[in-house]
């Protein structure tokens, strides 16, 4: 049983404020510890730099049962189909430690990602713990603009887009092809195995066109990867 002691009378108005802050951090502490206080996490994020030839990351989420009863790890749910998650046993005793596995496919994403894994418990099972997993895939191959257009009737001027690679890829540029012959496209290296521009030429602007640009690329080897851009005249 647990016996809570009030100021006594003749306290300092200091003192009784003391006293108050201690007794409510004691009661934060109690009902903390209850709802919360089974699982300990070491951590609940992680944050990874990648590449795209990384293909994958795996991150991994230490905890230990920091209550006094045993408890049951009732469901472990991903956020996407592209991460799953994995751990040896469900049931841990006081003091037992274990950790969850999460393994996040990049399936051709870059950029910045975020994926979440949902721990759902007998602790608590209303109220599972959400952990987060964030990986900056880096994009080795940048296009600026996506799309170029042009209005119906006006002159139809090359438009230009740009695409660089980053320092540290050793990648270049195969080839970039439309699929609408009416939206012309030709390839200029600026700067060899760096900088590439696409010029998009349209025969003439007299009617709505449209056209998707494949700009194939050498990287990552062994699995080359295809950007987009996109060419109207609307």
């Amino acid at each position: 049983m647990a016996f809570i002691l009030f100021p006594r009378a003749g306290f300092s108005a200091q003192e009784k404020k003391g006293s108050l802050m201690k007794l409510s951090l004691l009661l934060l502490l109690v009902f903390t510890g209850s709802a919360f206080g089974q699982l300990a996490w070491e951590t609940t994020e992680q944050t990874f730099n990648c590449k795209p030839e990384d293909k994958e990351v795996v991150a991994k989420y230490k905890f230990t049962n920091a209550g006094t009863k045993a408890i049951k790890i009732e469901n472990v749910r991903t956020s996407c189909g592209c991460t799953t998650a994995a751990l040896n046993k469900t049931d841990y005793a006081p003091g037992e430690s274990g950790e969850i596995d999460a393994k996040f496919t990049f399936a051709g994403r870059t950029g910045p990602q975020q994926k979440e894994i949902m721990v759902t418990t007998s602790a608590v099972p209303e109220n599972p713990t959400v952990l987060k997993l964030r990986v900056n895939i880096k994009e080795m191959v940048k296009v600026e603009p996506e799309v170029v257009f042009w209005n119906v009737g006006e002159q139809p001027a090359p438009r230009f887009i740009h695409i660089a690679i980053a320092e540290d890829a050793a990648a270049k540029v195969v080839s970039v092809t439309s699929d609408n012959p009416a939206l012309k496209v030709t390839l200029t290296e600026l700067k060899p195995g760096r900088e590439y521009e696409a010029q998009v030429t349209p025969e003439n602007a007299t009617k709505p066109e449209t056209a998707t640009l494949m700009i194939q690329t050498d990287y990552p080897p062994g699995n080359p990867e295809t950007k987009y851009a996109y060419a109207r005249v609307k």
